[in-house]
């Protein structure tokens, strides 16, 4: 019996933001003896066979500090005030011109710390089993990243406009996605009335 090579997936990490409504840079927020950011770096490189690439803007210099010496590729938006649209072509435009032909990408954010490695393996698995190219987050009112999307899609990821996200393909191409729920687990953080509701909340469970 034959069997078909895995999948070779890259993960983005978006983390380019200004974070204007938090006031301060949210990648460096403390959350569970790290920071937010680490914490998604984290759960990532525990990911079998998933090369993890970050992608700085805002702060570049101060988050760069903080997670240099970890297994991962740090990239620079250097248009990231356009926003996210541009955050996400910097990594797929990276990843095309990468030796590894990357046959999907894992998308995700650092907002979002209640999700652990295991919602990312699920993604993944309903991924390899390929019946659907794209495999989204179901957070309740919304499909979202994380998510992870088919190379055909690259194309399209390049050319995204500038103020949009992942969520406008998720959108169009409806018909091709699968969900993965995590309506407790996806919340992320904006401002500073969400880090705290989210620190009382994972402090008194």
């Amino acid at each position: 019996m034959s069997f078909l090579p895995k999948p070779k997936v890259a993960q983005l990490i978006l983390a380019a933001g200004c974070s204007s409504r938090m006031g301060k840079p949210k990648q460096l927020l403390p959350w569970r003896g790290t920071t937010l950011i680490e914490h998604a770096i984290k759960q990532t490189i525990e990911l079998d066979g998933i090369i993890t690439y970050v992608i700085l803007g805002a702060y570049y210099d101060t988050i760069y500090e903080r997670i240099k010496d970890y297994p991962i590729t740090i990239l620079k938006n250097k248009y990231w005030q356009k926003g996210m649209g541009t955050t996400i072509q910097c990594g797929i435009n990276t990843l095309q011109k990468e030796a590894i032909p990357y046959d999907a990408v894992l998308i995700s954010l650092i907002d979002q710390p209640l999700l652990q490695t295991c919602h990312y393996k699920k993604l993944l698995v309903s991924f390899y089993k390929g019946d659907h190219s794209i495999i989204a987050t179901d957070l309740g009112e919304k499909k979202g990243v994380p998510s992870v999307i088919s190379s055909i899609y690259f194309d399209e990821l390049t050319k995204l406009k500038e103020n949009f996200g992942a969520r406008y393909l998720i959108k169009q191409y409806k018909d091709q996605v699968k969900s993965i729920c995590a309506k407790n687990e996806g919340i992320d953080i904006d401002t500073v009335t969400d880090y705290e509701g989210l620190i009382k909340k994972n402090y008194s469970s």
